[in-house]
C-alpha cells in the first residue's frame, strides 16, 4: 500500500447543543445540507469547532444540526447566488453562536 492510500470510516461527530447563556465559536468548512433525523429535518453544517463550554479538546471537525431560525437563514442564504459578500463571509470568517436564556440562537461574524 502506497503513503497515499488512506481510510477512514464512520460519521462526523454532532455538535452538543450550546448551553442557555453561552456561546460556541466555530468556522463553516463545506457546503450545508438538509437532513432527516429521528426528530425531523434539520440543517446540517460541516463546521471546525473551536470554543465550547462542553468541550475541552478542541479544535476539531463535527457537524451542526439545528432546526433553529438562524440555521434556516444561514442555509437559504448560502445557496442564494446574488449573494456573494454572504458566501465569502460563510467561507471564511470565524462565527460566535450565542445561545439566550429563552432558547433562542443568535449568530455573528467576527
Amino acid at each position: 500500500m502506497s503513503g497515499k492510500d488512506k481510510f477512514s470510516f464512520g460519521s462526523n461527530p454532532k455538535m452538543s447543543e450550546v448551553p442557555v447563556g453561552q456561546k460556541a465559536k466555530f468556522e463553516f468548512v463545506g457546503e450545508p445540507k438538509l437532513i432527516e433525523t429521528e426528530w425531523g429535518e434539520k440543517y446540517c453544517f460541516p463546521i471546525l469547532l473551536v470554543n465550547h463550554p462542553s468541550y475541552e479538546t478542541l479544535p476539531f471537525n463535527c457537524d451542526w444540526e439545528s432546526k433553529s431560525q438562524v440555521a434556516k437563514e444561514i442555509y437559504n442564504g448560502y445557496f442564494k447566488p446574488e449573494n456573494k459578500k454572504f458566501l465569502e463571509a460563510y467561507n471564511g470568517s470565524d462565527w460566535i453562536l450565542t445561545r439566550f436564556d429563552n432558547g433562542s440562537y443568535w449568530i455573528d461574524q467576527q
